[in-house]
């Protein structure tokens, strides 16, 4: 499943209200490589079925 960042936020945020991950750490995540995500023009797009708790 792929979805936005701010999506993938609220879905983080969904399972667990009280996480540490915030939009920007997964931001930089993208940008570091750590975690797999998809550039469409200017939209990131994380793929959220590898990071499902």
């Amino acid at each position: 499943m792929l979805r936005s960042i701010k999506k993938a936020f609220d879905m983080f945020r969904q399972q667990d209200a009280e996480t540490a991950v915030t939009v920007h750490t997964i931001r930089m995540w993208c940008k570091e490589g750590k975690i797999k995500c998809l550039t469409a023009g200017n939209k990131v797009l994380v793929d959220i079925t590898v990071y499902r708790i």
